[in-house]
Protein backbone atom coordinates (compact mmCIF):
# COMPACT_ATOMS: atom_id res chain seq x y z
CA UNK A 1 0.00 0.00 0.00
CA UNK A 2 1.43 3.85 -1.03
CA UNK A 3 2.13 5.61 2.47
CA UNK A 4 1.84 9.18 2.13
CA UNK A 5 6.08 8.94 3.52
CA UNK A 6 6.46 7.77 -0.55
CA UNK A 7 4.51 10.37 -1.88
CA UNK A 8 7.09 12.87 0.05
CA UNK A 9 9.70 11.00 -1.13
CA UNK A 10 7.89 11.65 -4.50
CA UNK A 11 7.19 14.73 -4.41
CA UNK A 12 10.82 15.89 -3.49
CA UNK A 13 11.92 13.83 -6.66
CA UNK A 14 10.07 16.15 -8.60
CA UNK A 15 11.40 19.12 -7.59
CA UNK A 16 14.59 17.82 -8.38
CA UNK A 17 13.05 16.82 -11.95
CA UNK A 18 10.79 19.89 -12.40
CA UNK A 19 12.92 21.92 -14.82
CA UNK A 20 13.99 19.30 -17.17
CA UNK A 21 9.82 18.81 -17.29
CA UNK A 22 9.12 21.97 -18.36
CA UNK A 23 11.50 22.33 -20.97
CA UNK A 24 9.07 19.81 -23.24
CA UNK A 25 6.31 22.15 -23.14
CA UNK A 26 5.28 23.31 -27.20
CA UNK A 27 6.38 26.55 -28.52
CA UNK A 28 3.74 27.75 -30.68
CA UNK A 29 4.89 30.98 -33.49
CA UNK A 30 3.65 34.10 -34.41
CA UNK A 31 1.17 34.70 -37.71
CA UNK A 32 -0.03 38.08 -39.48
CA UNK A 33 -3.79 38.43 -39.40
CA UNK A 34 -5.76 37.61 -42.36
CA UNK A 35 -7.71 40.59 -43.29
CA UNK A 36 -11.43 40.51 -42.19
CA UNK A 37 -13.99 40.42 -45.24
CA UNK A 38 -14.64 43.58 -46.24
CA UNK A 39 -17.73 45.67 -45.01
CA UNK A 40 -19.27 48.70 -46.74
CA UNK A 41 -17.89 51.94 -46.00
CA UNK A 42 -20.10 53.58 -43.36
CA UNK A 43 -22.34 56.12 -44.39
CA UNK A 44 -25.24 58.42 -43.10
CA UNK A 45 -28.63 58.25 -44.36
CA UNK A 46 -30.53 59.95 -42.11
CA UNK A 47 -31.99 63.54 -41.34
CA UNK A 48 -30.46 67.13 -41.04
CA UNK A 49 -29.20 68.16 -37.79
CA UNK A 50 -32.42 70.20 -37.04
CA UNK A 51 -34.36 66.50 -37.09
CA UNK A 52 -31.90 64.94 -34.12
CA UNK A 53 -33.16 64.19 -30.84
CA UNK A 54 -30.89 65.31 -28.58
CA UNK A 55 -30.70 64.85 -24.54
CA UNK A 56 -28.20 67.70 -22.82
CA UNK A 57 -26.12 65.77 -19.43
CA UNK A 58 -25.52 68.57 -16.79
CA UNK A 59 -21.55 68.77 -16.16
CA UNK A 60 -19.97 66.26 -14.80
CA UNK A 61 -19.99 66.67 -10.57
CA UNK A 62 -16.99 67.77 -9.24
CA UNK A 63 -17.25 65.08 -6.59
CA UNK A 64 -17.26 62.29 -9.52
CA UNK A 65 -14.37 63.92 -10.90
CA UNK A 66 -12.15 63.39 -7.50
CA UNK A 67 -13.31 60.02 -7.51
CA UNK A 68 -11.47 58.93 -10.79
CA UNK A 69 -8.25 60.95 -9.08
CA UNK A 70 -8.58 58.70 -6.21
CA UNK A 71 -9.29 55.72 -7.89
CA UNK A 72 -6.11 56.46 -9.84
CA UNK A 73 -3.98 57.35 -6.68
CA UNK A 74 -5.75 53.79 -5.18
CA UNK A 75 -3.45 52.05 -8.18
CA UNK A 76 -0.40 53.33 -7.76
CA UNK A 77 -0.54 52.76 -3.79
CA UNK A 78 -1.30 48.76 -5.18
CA UNK A 79 1.16 49.17 -7.80
CA UNK A 80 -1.49 48.25 -10.41
CA UNK A 81 -0.94 49.94 -13.87
CA UNK A 82 -4.90 50.68 -15.26
CA UNK A 83 -5.64 54.01 -15.38
CA UNK A 84 -9.15 55.77 -14.98
CA UNK A 85 -10.24 58.11 -17.58
CA UNK A 86 -13.78 58.63 -17.68
CA UNK A 87 -16.97 58.14 -15.59
CA UNK A 88 -20.37 56.33 -16.59
CA UNK A 89 -23.70 58.30 -16.59
CA UNK A 90 -26.35 56.72 -15.73
CA UNK A 91 -26.62 52.71 -17.47
CA UNK A 92 -26.74 50.98 -14.44
CA UNK A 93 -26.18 54.31 -11.76
CA UNK A 94 -28.80 55.80 -9.47
CA UNK A 95 -29.64 58.23 -12.42
CA UNK A 96 -31.44 57.54 -15.25
CA UNK A 97 -30.35 59.36 -18.47
CA UNK A 98 -33.21 61.72 -19.39
CA UNK A 99 -35.48 60.37 -21.46
CA UNK A 100 -35.47 61.27 -25.51
CA UNK A 101 -38.10 62.99 -27.85
CA UNK A 102 -39.41 60.36 -30.20
CA UNK A 103 -37.19 59.72 -32.73
CA UNK A 104 -37.69 61.18 -36.23
CA UNK A 105 -37.71 58.99 -38.83
CA UNK A 106 -36.90 59.66 -42.42
CA UNK A 107 -37.18 57.46 -45.30
CA UNK A 108 -34.78 56.50 -48.28
CA UNK A 109 -32.57 53.74 -49.78
CA UNK A 110 -34.49 50.79 -48.32
CA UNK A 111 -35.76 51.60 -44.99
CA UNK A 112 -35.65 54.43 -42.55
CA UNK A 113 -33.29 56.19 -40.66
CA UNK A 114 -33.61 58.37 -37.50
CA UNK A 115 -30.27 60.23 -35.12
CA UNK A 116 -29.74 60.85 -31.48
CA UNK A 117 -27.38 62.78 -29.57
CA UNK A 118 -26.31 62.74 -26.05
CA UNK A 119 -23.93 66.02 -24.76
CA UNK A 120 -21.98 65.94 -21.70
CA UNK A 121 -20.44 69.24 -21.64
CA UNK A 122 -16.79 69.06 -21.78
CA UNK A 123 -16.40 65.33 -22.26
CA UNK A 124 -13.30 65.12 -25.09
CA UNK A 125 -14.69 62.01 -26.18
CA UNK A 126 -17.72 59.71 -25.55
CA UNK A 127 -19.47 56.06 -25.43
CA UNK A 128 -22.85 55.72 -25.61
CA UNK A 129 -25.00 52.60 -23.61
CA UNK A 130 -27.46 51.93 -26.30
CA UNK A 131 -29.83 48.86 -25.32
CA UNK A 132 -30.91 46.61 -28.26
CA UNK A 133 -33.07 44.00 -26.59
CA UNK A 134 -35.97 42.67 -29.24
CA UNK A 135 -34.21 44.95 -31.71
CA UNK A 136 -34.16 42.96 -35.18
CA UNK A 137 -30.65 42.11 -36.55
CA UNK A 138 -31.03 43.89 -39.60
CA UNK A 139 -30.84 46.88 -37.84
CA UNK A 140 -27.88 49.08 -38.34
CA UNK A 141 -26.28 51.77 -36.18
CA UNK A 142 -23.36 54.38 -37.36
CA UNK A 143 -21.63 56.69 -34.72
CA UNK A 144 -19.72 60.27 -34.78
CA UNK A 145 -18.47 62.48 -32.68
CA UNK A 146 -19.39 66.04 -32.41
CA UNK A 147 -15.19 67.00 -32.55
CA UNK A 148 -14.79 64.94 -35.57
CA UNK A 149 -17.88 64.11 -37.53
CA UNK A 150 -16.27 63.48 -40.33
CA UNK A 151 -14.82 60.41 -38.56
CA UNK A 152 -17.90 57.39 -38.85
CA UNK A 153 -17.70 54.48 -36.81
CA UNK A 154 -19.95 51.59 -38.35
CA UNK A 155 -22.04 50.21 -39.76
CA UNK A 156 -22.63 48.01 -36.61
CA UNK A 157 -25.21 45.23 -37.71
CA UNK A 158 -27.18 44.57 -34.32
CA UNK A 159 -26.92 40.89 -35.23
CA UNK A 160 -23.49 41.32 -34.77
CA UNK A 161 -23.60 42.23 -30.92
CA UNK A 162 -23.20 38.79 -29.38
CA UNK A 163 -24.66 39.51 -25.76
CA UNK A 164 -28.18 41.73 -26.04
CA UNK A 165 -28.96 40.82 -22.75
CA UNK A 166 -27.17 43.93 -21.51
CA UNK A 167 -26.50 47.44 -22.68
CA UNK A 168 -23.88 47.78 -25.53
CA UNK A 169 -21.59 49.82 -25.86
CA UNK A 170 -20.66 52.01 -28.84
CA UNK A 171 -17.01 52.83 -30.25
CA UNK A 172 -15.40 55.75 -28.83
CA UNK A 173 -15.59 59.15 -30.96
CA UNK A 174 -14.23 62.35 -29.82
CA UNK A 175 -15.97 65.42 -28.67
CA UNK A 176 -18.87 66.39 -26.01
CA UNK A 177 -21.19 65.25 -27.76
CA UNK A 178 -21.95 61.69 -29.87
CA UNK A 179 -24.45 60.82 -32.35
CA UNK A 180 -26.08 57.80 -33.61
CA UNK A 181 -28.07 56.80 -36.58
CA UNK A 182 -30.41 54.00 -36.78
CA UNK A 183 -31.31 52.39 -39.94
CA UNK A 184 -33.91 50.01 -39.98
CA UNK A 185 -34.85 48.18 -43.09
CA UNK A 186 -38.39 48.84 -44.92
CA UNK A 187 -39.64 45.64 -43.38
CA UNK A 188 -39.84 46.50 -40.10
CA UNK A 189 -41.76 49.84 -38.66
CA UNK A 190 -39.37 51.80 -36.42
CA UNK A 191 -41.80 52.90 -34.69
CA UNK A 192 -42.53 49.73 -32.90
CA UNK A 193 -38.64 49.23 -32.16
CA UNK A 194 -37.89 49.05 -28.37
CA UNK A 195 -34.71 51.07 -29.40
CA UNK A 196 -33.30 53.25 -26.37
CA UNK A 197 -29.80 55.07 -25.23
CA UNK A 198 -29.41 54.00 -21.44
CA UNK A 199 -26.47 55.64 -20.57
CA UNK A 200 -23.38 57.82 -21.24
CA UNK A 201 -19.50 57.38 -20.41
CA UNK A 202 -18.18 60.92 -20.20
CA UNK A 203 -14.27 60.42 -21.00
CA UNK A 204 -11.66 62.99 -20.07
CA UNK A 205 -9.45 63.15 -23.16
CA UNK A 206 -9.27 62.42 -26.45
CA UNK A 207 -7.45 59.66 -28.71
CA UNK A 208 -6.14 62.33 -31.02
CA UNK A 209 -4.63 64.14 -28.30
CA UNK A 210 -2.52 60.47 -27.27
CA UNK A 211 -5.49 60.81 -24.33
CA UNK A 212 -3.05 63.62 -23.21
CA UNK A 213 -4.41 65.17 -19.48
CA UNK A 214 -7.67 66.53 -18.97
CA UNK A 215 -7.68 66.03 -15.32
CA UNK A 216 -5.18 64.91 -12.67
CA UNK A 217 -3.74 61.73 -13.22
CA UNK A 218 -4.24 61.33 -16.94
CA UNK A 219 -1.86 62.92 -19.14
CA UNK A 220 1.13 62.13 -21.11
CA UNK A 221 3.62 59.32 -20.04
CA UNK A 222 6.91 60.08 -18.67
CA UNK A 223 9.83 61.20 -21.35
CA UNK A 224 12.20 58.39 -20.58
CA UNK A 225 9.84 56.11 -22.54
CA UNK A 226 10.16 55.14 -26.12
CA UNK A 227 8.08 55.44 -28.76
CA UNK A 228 7.65 52.14 -30.97
CA UNK A 229 9.01 54.02 -34.23
CA UNK A 230 12.00 55.42 -32.11
CA UNK A 231 13.20 52.10 -31.03
CA UNK A 232 16.60 50.27 -32.35
CA UNK A 233 14.05 47.73 -32.29
CA UNK A 234 11.82 48.81 -34.80
CA UNK A 235 14.03 48.15 -38.37
CA UNK A 236 13.03 44.21 -37.03
CA UNK A 237 10.63 42.62 -38.79
CA UNK A 238 10.15 40.45 -35.28
CA UNK A 239 10.34 43.38 -33.30
CA UNK A 240 7.21 44.94 -35.49
CA UNK A 241 5.13 42.00 -35.56
CA UNK A 242 5.43 41.97 -31.26
CA UNK A 243 3.93 45.81 -31.62
CA UNK A 244 0.88 44.59 -33.95
CA UNK A 245 -0.12 42.39 -31.57
CA UNK A 246 -0.98 45.25 -29.11
CA UNK A 247 -3.81 46.94 -28.40
CA UNK A 248 -4.77 49.61 -26.00
CA UNK A 249 -8.44 48.23 -24.31
CA UNK A 250 -11.09 50.70 -23.30
CA UNK A 251 -13.69 49.75 -21.41
CA UNK A 252 -16.46 50.50 -19.00
CA UNK A 253 -16.35 49.03 -15.24
CA UNK A 254 -19.14 50.26 -13.04
CA UNK A 255 -18.70 54.24 -12.35
CA UNK A 256 -15.73 54.39 -14.40
CA UNK A 257 -14.28 53.99 -17.77
CA UNK A 258 -10.80 52.88 -18.15
CA UNK A 259 -7.98 51.82 -20.39
CA UNK A 260 -5.29 48.93 -20.36
CA UNK A 261 -2.94 46.91 -22.25
CA UNK A 262 -3.58 43.61 -23.97
CA UNK A 263 -2.26 41.54 -26.42
CA UNK A 264 -3.45 39.24 -29.59
CA UNK A 265 -2.42 35.41 -29.35
CA UNK A 266 -2.25 32.90 -31.68
CA UNK A 267 -3.47 29.47 -31.24
CA UNK A 268 -2.00 25.84 -32.16
CA UNK A 269 -4.18 25.66 -35.05
CA UNK A 270 -2.52 26.69 -38.59
CA UNK A 271 -5.75 27.21 -40.10
CA UNK A 272 -7.48 28.79 -37.95
CA UNK A 273 -7.28 32.18 -36.37
CA UNK A 274 -9.34 32.73 -33.19
CA UNK A 275 -8.69 36.14 -31.68
CA UNK A 276 -7.29 35.27 -28.16
CA UNK A 277 -6.97 38.23 -26.22
CA UNK A 278 -4.94 38.51 -23.03
CA UNK A 279 -4.49 41.28 -20.28
CA UNK A 280 -4.11 42.08 -16.45
CA UNK A 281 -7.27 40.10 -14.33
CA UNK A 282 -7.49 43.78 -12.11
CA UNK A 283 -8.68 45.63 -15.10
CA UNK A 284 -11.17 44.77 -15.22
CA UNK A 285 -11.99 43.55 -11.52
CA UNK A 286 -13.08 45.22 -8.39
CA UNK A 287 -10.30 46.76 -6.31
CA UNK A 288 -11.31 44.73 -2.88
CA UNK A 289 -12.89 42.12 -1.99
CA UNK A 290 -15.36 40.42 -2.91
CA UNK A 291 -13.99 39.78 -6.29
CA UNK A 292 -16.14 39.46 -9.68
CA UNK A 293 -17.91 36.28 -10.98
CA UNK A 294 -17.76 34.99 -14.28
CA UNK A 295 -21.05 36.42 -15.30
CA UNK A 296 -19.70 39.97 -13.81
CA UNK A 297 -16.73 40.08 -15.93
CA UNK A 298 -18.66 39.33 -18.69
CA UNK A 299 -20.44 42.20 -17.72
CA UNK A 300 -17.46 43.96 -18.46
CA UNK A 301 -16.01 42.43 -21.43
CA UNK A 302 -19.16 43.47 -23.02
CA UNK A 303 -18.02 47.16 -22.93
CA UNK A 304 -14.54 46.76 -24.58
CA UNK A 305 -13.24 48.44 -27.36
CA UNK A 306 -10.17 48.00 -29.00
CA UNK A 307 -7.40 50.63 -30.92
CA UNK A 308 -5.16 49.34 -33.15
CA UNK A 309 -1.89 50.83 -34.17
CA UNK A 310 -2.08 53.86 -31.88
CA UNK A 311 1.14 54.33 -32.50
CA UNK A 312 3.20 57.55 -34.08
CA UNK A 313 4.03 57.15 -37.68
CA UNK A 314 7.79 58.53 -37.28
CA UNK A 315 10.54 59.63 -35.40
CA UNK A 316 11.21 63.10 -35.03
CA UNK A 317 14.28 64.18 -31.86
CA UNK A 318 13.74 60.74 -30.66
CA UNK A 319 10.27 61.10 -29.97
CA UNK A 320 7.22 59.97 -31.74
CA UNK A 321 4.65 61.83 -29.44
CA UNK A 322 5.18 65.16 -31.79
CA UNK A 323 4.39 63.67 -35.25
CA UNK A 324 1.06 62.47 -36.11
CA UNK A 325 -0.59 59.85 -35.36
CA UNK A 326 -0.27 56.35 -37.43
CA UNK A 327 -3.55 54.94 -39.60
CA UNK A 328 -5.23 54.00 -35.89
CA UNK A 329 -8.40 51.77 -36.20
CA UNK A 330 -11.02 51.00 -33.62
CA UNK A 331 -12.60 47.31 -32.42
CA UNK A 332 -15.91 47.69 -30.99
CA UNK A 333 -18.36 44.97 -30.05
CA UNK A 334 -16.56 43.50 -27.04
CA UNK A 335 -15.69 40.15 -26.02
CA UNK A 336 -16.37 37.19 -24.50
CA UNK A 337 -15.20 36.02 -21.18
CA UNK A 338 -12.93 32.81 -21.34
CA UNK A 339 -10.68 32.84 -18.52
CA UNK A 340 -9.36 35.21 -15.12
CA UNK A 341 -7.53 34.50 -12.22
CA UNK A 342 -7.81 37.48 -9.97
CA UNK A 343 -4.38 35.88 -7.80
CA UNK A 344 -2.42 34.82 -10.95
CA UNK A 345 -3.58 38.49 -12.17
CA UNK A 346 -4.71 36.89 -15.57
CA UNK A 347 -7.28 37.26 -18.12
CA UNK A 348 -8.06 35.54 -21.36
CA UNK A 349 -10.73 36.87 -23.55
CA UNK A 350 -11.86 36.14 -27.48
CA UNK A 351 -12.49 39.39 -29.29
CA UNK A 352 -15.84 39.33 -30.73
CA UNK A 353 -14.92 40.93 -33.69
CA UNK A 354 -12.05 39.53 -36.01
CA UNK A 355 -8.47 42.25 -35.85
CA UNK A 356 -8.00 44.44 -38.10
CA UNK A 357 -6.08 43.67 -41.17
CA UNK A 358 -2.13 44.24 -39.94
CA UNK A 359 -2.95 43.04 -36.83
CA UNK A 360 -0.19 40.14 -35.73
CA UNK A 361 -1.07 37.12 -33.58
CA UNK A 362 1.90 36.84 -31.32
CA UNK A 363 3.68 33.29 -30.77
CA UNK A 364 3.84 32.38 -27.24
CA UNK A 365 6.61 30.09 -24.88
CA UNK A 366 4.39 28.06 -22.09
CA UNK A 367 8.10 27.66 -20.54
CA UNK A 368 9.83 28.62 -17.08
CA UNK A 369 11.65 31.67 -17.96
CA UNK A 370 15.10 31.98 -16.67
CA UNK A 371 16.87 35.14 -14.43
CA UNK A 372 19.18 36.99 -16.76
CA UNK A 373 16.79 36.80 -19.57
CA UNK A 374 17.01 39.71 -22.21
CA UNK A 375 13.13 41.10 -22.62
CA UNK A 376 10.35 43.98 -23.57
CA UNK A 377 7.42 44.95 -23.19
CA UNK A 378 4.95 46.68 -25.59
CA UNK A 379 2.13 48.70 -24.23
CA UNK A 380 0.40 52.15 -23.67
CA UNK A 381 1.45 54.09 -20.46
CA UNK A 382 -1.43 57.15 -19.62
CA UNK A 383 -2.93 55.58 -22.78
CA UNK A 384 -0.39 57.37 -24.87
CA UNK A 385 1.02 55.89 -27.67
CA UNK A 386 2.39 52.69 -28.04
CA UNK A 387 5.86 52.25 -26.35
CA UNK A 388 8.45 49.63 -25.95
CA UNK A 389 10.23 49.11 -22.54
CA UNK A 390 13.44 46.65 -22.09
CA UNK A 391 15.02 44.94 -19.27
CA UNK A 392 16.46 41.65 -17.67
CA UNK A 393 14.39 39.03 -15.78
CA UNK A 394 15.86 39.73 -12.33
CA UNK A 395 13.85 36.59 -10.03
CA UNK A 396 10.60 35.25 -9.35
CA UNK A 397 8.87 37.55 -6.84
CA UNK A 398 6.34 36.92 -4.40
CA UNK A 399 3.70 39.27 -4.59
CA UNK A 400 -0.16 39.49 -2.39
CA UNK A 401 -2.55 39.35 -4.72
CA UNK A 402 -6.20 39.43 -4.09
CA UNK A 403 -6.17 38.53 -0.52
CA UNK A 404 -3.41 35.59 -1.15
CA UNK A 405 0.28 35.83 -2.87
CA UNK A 406 1.80 34.22 -5.92
CA UNK A 407 4.76 34.31 -8.08
CA UNK A 408 5.39 37.01 -10.42
CA UNK A 409 7.79 37.61 -13.22
CA UNK A 410 10.32 40.43 -11.75
CA UNK A 411 12.06 42.96 -14.32
CA UNK A 412 14.37 45.82 -14.30
CA UNK A 413 14.32 48.22 -17.27
CA UNK A 414 17.30 49.15 -19.09
CA UNK A 415 15.47 51.68 -21.02
CA UNK A 416 12.34 53.34 -20.66
CA UNK A 417 9.56 52.38 -17.90
CA UNK A 418 5.60 51.17 -17.00
CA UNK A 419 2.98 53.36 -16.08
CA UNK A 420 -0.71 53.61 -15.41
CA UNK A 421 -2.40 52.37 -18.29
CA UNK A 422 0.72 49.63 -19.11
CA UNK A 423 -1.75 46.90 -17.29
CA UNK A 424 -2.03 43.64 -18.85
CA UNK A 425 1.23 44.52 -21.44
CA UNK A 426 2.99 42.02 -22.75
CA UNK A 427 5.95 40.45 -21.51
CA UNK A 428 8.18 38.49 -24.53
CA UNK A 429 11.70 36.89 -25.04
CA UNK A 430 13.68 36.43 -27.95
CA UNK A 431 14.53 32.99 -29.52
CA UNK A 432 16.54 34.21 -32.23
CA UNK A 433 13.92 34.39 -34.77
CA UNK A 434 10.66 35.72 -33.18
CA UNK A 435 9.61 37.24 -29.80
CA UNK A 436 7.62 34.65 -27.85
CA UNK A 437 5.00 35.70 -25.28
CA UNK A 438 5.77 35.01 -21.27
CA UNK A 439 2.88 36.67 -19.45
CA UNK A 440 1.02 40.07 -18.56
CA UNK A 441 2.27 43.66 -16.64
CA UNK A 442 0.54 43.42 -13.09
CA UNK A 443 2.14 46.70 -11.81
CA UNK A 444 5.43 47.56 -9.72
CA UNK A 445 7.25 50.98 -8.66
CA UNK A 446 9.50 51.38 -12.29
CA UNK A 447 8.68 54.53 -13.29
CA UNK A 448 10.91 57.30 -15.08
CA UNK A 449 11.66 58.84 -11.71
CA UNK A 450 12.63 55.66 -10.40
CA UNK A 451 14.47 53.67 -12.73
CA UNK A 452 15.93 51.47 -10.03
CA UNK A 453 12.31 49.95 -9.50
CA UNK A 454 10.86 46.91 -10.81
CA UNK A 455 8.02 45.73 -12.54
CA UNK A 456 6.01 42.19 -12.25
CA UNK A 457 4.37 40.34 -15.24
CA UNK A 458 1.78 36.93 -14.47
CA UNK A 459 3.37 34.21 -15.36
CA UNK A 460 2.10 32.53 -18.68
CA UNK A 461 3.25 29.00 -17.58
CA UNK A 462 1.67 28.96 -14.83
CA UNK A 463 -1.64 29.25 -16.03
CA UNK A 464 -0.97 27.67 -19.35
CA UNK A 465 -2.67 24.24 -18.61
CA UNK A 466 -6.01 26.50 -18.27
CA UNK A 467 -5.41 28.70 -20.89
CA UNK A 468 -4.65 25.21 -23.19
CA UNK A 469 -8.14 23.81 -24.13
CA UNK A 470 -8.88 27.86 -25.55
CA UNK A 471 -5.17 27.92 -27.59
CA UNK A 472 -6.08 24.58 -28.94
CA UNK A 473 -2.41 23.18 -27.31
CA UNK A 474 -2.17 20.18 -25.43
CA UNK A 475 -1.14 20.55 -21.74
CA UNK A 476 -3.90 18.02 -20.72
CA UNK A 477 -7.78 18.20 -20.89
CA UNK A 478 -7.44 20.84 -18.04
CA UNK A 479 -8.12 18.11 -15.09
CA UNK A 480 -5.45 18.03 -12.41
CA UNK A 481 -4.43 14.21 -12.00
CA UNK A 482 -2.50 14.99 -8.72
CA UNK A 483 -2.78 12.42 -6.36
CA UNK A 484 -1.84 8.60 -5.32
CA UNK A 485 -2.95 5.73 -8.21
CA UNK A 486 -2.86 2.23 -8.22
CA UNK A 487 -4.77 -0.88 -9.18
CA UNK A 488 -7.22 -2.19 -6.51
CA UNK A 489 -6.78 -5.64 -7.27
CA UNK A 490 -2.71 -5.38 -7.32
CA UNK A 491 -2.64 -3.47 -3.68
CA UNK A 492 1.36 -3.58 -3.25
CA UNK A 493 2.45 -1.57 -5.99
CA UNK A 494 1.12 2.12 -7.23
CA UNK A 495 2.34 5.69 -8.38
CA UNK A 496 2.21 9.03 -7.38
CA UNK A 497 1.46 12.03 -9.51
CA UNK A 498 1.99 15.81 -8.87
CA UNK A 499 0.92 17.80 -11.84
CA UNK A 500 2.33 21.39 -12.40
CA UNK A 501 0.07 24.49 -13.28
CA UNK A 502 1.47 23.98 -16.78
CA UNK A 503 0.07 20.69 -17.52
CA UNK A 504 3.35 18.75 -17.00
CA UNK A 505 3.28 15.54 -14.77
CA UNK A 506 5.95 14.17 -12.73
CA UNK A 507 5.47 10.78 -11.77
CA UNK A 508 7.25 8.03 -9.44
CA UNK A 509 5.70 4.16 -10.21
CA UNK A 510 6.86 2.44 -6.74
CA UNK A 511 7.08 -1.09 -7.76
CA UNK A 512 9.85 -4.38 -7.33
CA UNK A 513 12.44 -5.90 -8.70
CA UNK A 514 13.28 -9.00 -9.90
CA UNK A 515 14.53 -9.83 -6.54
CA UNK A 516 11.08 -8.63 -4.56
CA UNK A 517 12.73 -5.76 -2.99
CA UNK A 518 11.24 -2.52 -3.50
CA UNK A 519 12.41 -0.40 -5.86
CA UNK A 520 10.96 2.86 -7.68
CA UNK A 521 11.07 4.46 -11.31
CA UNK A 522 10.36 8.25 -12.49
CA UNK A 523 8.85 9.66 -15.38
CA UNK A 524 10.14 12.98 -15.12
CA UNK A 525 9.97 14.40 -18.59
CA UNK A 526 6.82 13.56 -21.28
CA UNK A 527 4.63 14.68 -23.42
CA UNK A 528 1.03 15.41 -23.45
CA UNK A 529 -0.87 14.14 -26.66
CA UNK A 530 -4.53 14.03 -28.11
CA UNK A 531 -5.05 15.89 -24.65
CA UNK A 532 -4.91 13.30 -22.42
CA UNK A 533 -2.02 10.96 -23.46
CA UNK A 534 1.27 11.47 -22.08
CA UNK A 535 3.95 9.38 -22.91
CA UNK A 536 7.94 9.95 -22.25
CA UNK A 537 10.52 7.82 -20.78
CA UNK A 538 11.29 6.11 -17.47
CA UNK A 539 14.36 6.70 -15.53
CA UNK A 540 15.86 4.62 -12.16
CA UNK A 541 17.95 6.87 -10.16
CA UNK A 542 20.82 6.55 -7.34
CA UNK A 543 22.54 8.57 -5.07
CA UNK A 544 24.12 8.68 -1.54
CA UNK A 545 22.61 7.07 1.48
CA UNK A 546 20.27 9.20 3.76
CA UNK A 547 22.85 8.32 6.49
CA UNK A 548 25.57 10.19 4.73
CA UNK A 549 26.27 13.96 3.83
CA UNK A 550 23.79 14.50 0.98
CA UNK A 551 26.50 15.02 -1.89
CA UNK A 552 24.31 16.13 -5.53
CA UNK A 553 27.63 14.94 -7.47
CA UNK A 554 27.07 11.32 -6.63
CA UNK A 555 23.28 11.53 -7.59
CA UNK A 556 22.47 9.20 -10.74
CA UNK A 557 20.03 8.86 -13.37
CA UNK A 558 19.68 5.75 -15.79
CA UNK A 559 16.83 5.79 -18.77
CA UNK A 560 15.59 2.41 -18.26
CA UNK A 561 12.83 2.34 -20.94
CA UNK A 562 9.70 4.70 -21.58
CA UNK A 563 5.87 4.87 -20.79
CA UNK A 564 2.61 6.34 -21.38
CA UNK A 565 -0.63 7.42 -19.42
CA UNK A 566 -3.55 7.17 -21.13
CA UNK A 567 -6.24 9.20 -19.24
CA UNK A 568 -10.04 8.04 -19.89
CA UNK A 569 -11.25 10.46 -17.25
CA UNK A 570 -10.43 12.37 -14.25
CA UNK A 571 -10.25 8.91 -11.76
CA UNK A 572 -9.24 6.32 -14.55
CA UNK A 573 -5.84 5.62 -16.65
CA UNK A 574 -4.77 2.80 -18.47
CA UNK A 575 -0.49 3.16 -17.61
CA UNK A 576 1.54 1.09 -20.21
CA UNK A 577 5.55 0.58 -19.90
CA UNK A 578 8.93 -0.77 -21.65
CA UNK A 579 11.37 -1.20 -19.06
CA UNK A 580 14.25 -3.34 -19.29
CA UNK A 581 12.85 -4.88 -22.06
CA UNK A 582 9.58 -6.23 -20.31
CA UNK A 583 6.47 -4.30 -21.47
CA UNK A 584 3.03 -4.71 -19.41
CA UNK A 585 -0.25 -2.57 -19.36
CA UNK A 586 -1.91 -1.99 -16.14
CA UNK A 587 -5.58 0.01 -15.52
CA UNK A 588 -5.06 2.21 -12.60
CA UNK A 589 -7.26 4.36 -10.72
CA UNK A 590 -7.23 7.60 -8.31
CA UNK A 591 -6.42 6.88 -4.88
CA UNK A 592 -8.06 10.03 -2.82
CA UNK A 593 -7.11 10.44 0.53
Amino acid sequence: MITRILQAVGTAAALLWASQAAALLPIVSGEAAVAPTATAAPRLRGPSAKAVSRVQLPPVPEDAIAEVRRANARGMLRHERRVVIGVTRAAGMEEALPAFAPLRWTPGDGGQAAQAAVTSPGAGSMRLAVDLKGVPEDVEMVFFGSADPSRLEGPLRVGDVRDRTLPWWSPVTEGETQTVEFFVPSRHDPRLLPLAIVGASHIFSTPSSRFSKRTQDIGDSGSCNVDIACSALNGSSAFQHVADSVAQMVFTDGAFTALCTGSLLNDSDPSSQVPWFYSANHCFENEIAPYKTPAQMQVVANTLATLWSFEANACVNGRGSDVPLATWSQLAGGATLAFNSPQRDVLLVRLNNAPPAGAFYSGWDPNPISGGTSVISVHHPRGDLKKVTQGLVQRLSVQGVAGGSETFIEVKWSLGTTEPGSSGGGLWSFDGSQYLFRGGLWGGDALCTNMNGTDNFSRFEVSYAALAPFLGASAGSGIDYTDLWWNAAESGWGMTIVQHASGVIFAVWYTYGEDGKRTWFVLPSATWSAGNVYTGAIYSTAGPAYTSKFDSSLVRRTQVGNATLAFSDANHATFTYSVQGVSGTRAITRLPF
